[in-house]
């Protein structure tokens, strides 16, 4: 029985990791010298999240604002808030995409 628990924790651990990484609609963005990915949770809210994902995101005033801009360069729509969650592990931006962003 160890054996098996010791083979499943890498295994699920690495099987985590895929899983942050395979969304299709994910997109990578440095800030920083940090990675980040970025994708749409629901219509109205992009996330942003560490990569690898074990990191916090950074909540420092030029990278909030990078990865605000970085949110509404993708979306194509404008952040209208945003706050950190998952403690500190992810930022939600909701987005307003009637107000479509001017290219």
């Amino acid at each position: 029985m160890k054996t098996f628990r010791r083979a499943f924790v890498p295994i699920f651990m690495l099987l985590a990791g895929c899983a942050a990484t395979s969304d299709p609609l994910a997109q990578r963005v440095t800030i920083e010298g940090r990675t980040y990915l970025l994708s749409p949770l629901t219509a109205g809210t992009w996330i942003a999240t560490s990569s690898p994902a074990a990191n916090p995101v950074a909540t420092t005033p030029s990278a909030r604002i990078a990865l605000l801009a970085a949110i509404e360069q993708r979306s194509g729509c404008k952040v209208t808030d945003a706050d950190y969650s998952r403690g500190g592990m992810q930022l939600d931006a909701q987005v307003d995409c009637a107000s479509r962003l001017k290219n």
